[in-house]
């Protein structure tokens, strides 16, 4: 009776495992999940890049926004831009999002331009 109920627990188990290795491989080949070892280390390179805005109290002296705004504007940057740092291309992109009706590229350029002051070719959260 005991190796019974022993062997019936058993499969319950291995039942288990393979659908907890079906489903990882399932949201692998979706590309939900990625298992290479690179991804630690790629995550570790994109960290050491991220921008870092200013401190707040100087934002806030400088464009009149509060501290709780200006952190809902960040998050909101962060959320488009995770890097901290926006390109030419992917600001033109989330600005077409405003005008969906009409092509908003050459005024987004110019747009750009004004924001990158030191003309680095990129445009931060400040």
């Amino acid at each position: 009776m005991l190796t019974l109920e022993w062997e019936s627990e058993g499969l319950q188990t291995v039942g288990i495992v393979v659908i907890i290795f079906a489903s990882l491989k399932l949201l692998h080949l979706l590309g939900l999940i990625d298992f290479s070892e690179d991804t630690v280390e790629d995550e570790m390179e994109m960290a050491t890049v991220r921008h870092r805005p200013e401190a707040l109290e100087l934002l806030e002296a400088q464009t009149r926004f509060t501290k709780k705004e200006l952190q809902i504007l960040y998050r909101g940057f962060k959320n488009e831009c995770p890097s901290g740092v926006v390109n030419e291309e992917t600001f033109k992109e989330i600005y077409s999002q405003f005008f969906p009706q009409g092509d908003s590229t050459t005024y987004a350029h110019f747009l750009f331009n004004a924001f990158d002051t030191d003309h680095n070719g990129s445009v931060s959260f400040e």
